[in-house]
């Protein structure tokens, strides 16, 4: 199965990071404004538009360090997929690593788009904890 993997330096510590990975507000200011809370259970409804709208399961939350998900809904190509945000403190700063392993085969043309969307939003979730306003799907 494929894998999408990102490394990012952010220059603010992981702490900063983690918040953005785990509230409604940091989700909401990176990815997409129409997230609904977190949910009793650990789930996020996040909305996008059209039928891309996942809802991710928190499965390990260790703070400030680890963060991972498992899409348990709301969006056939990403069903049973694991995402993985990494955070690794850096004199001060986080090492972003980012991993999402992929439950089912996809087109390379399918996979290509979804590598790149995570390129800009894990743009958005730099900007917003270096400057304070990420830039989500609105």
């Amino acid at each position: 199965m494929k894998t999408i993997l990102h490394a990012v330096h952010i220059h603010a510590a992981p702490p900063t990071v983690y918040d953005a990975l785990t509230t409604t507000r940091g989700l909401t200011s990176w990815w997409t404004t129409k997230g609904a809370p977190i949910d009793d259970s650990g789930v996020i409804h996040f909305t996008f538009g059209g039928d891309f709208n996942p809802q991710m399961k928190q499965t390990t939350v260790e703070r400030p360090r680890l963060v991972r998900w498992t899409c348990v809904g709301g969006h056939a190509n990403w069903q049973d997929n694991t995402f993985s945000f990494a955070l690794t403190e850096r004199k001060g700063e986080t090492l972003l690593q980012f991993t999402q392993e992929y439950a089912q085969e996809l087109s390379d043309e399918v996979y290509g788009i979804y590598n790149f969307n995570w390129g800009y939003y894990l743009n958005s979730l730099k900007q917003l904890c270096e400057k304070g306003v990420g830039v989500p799907f609105a």
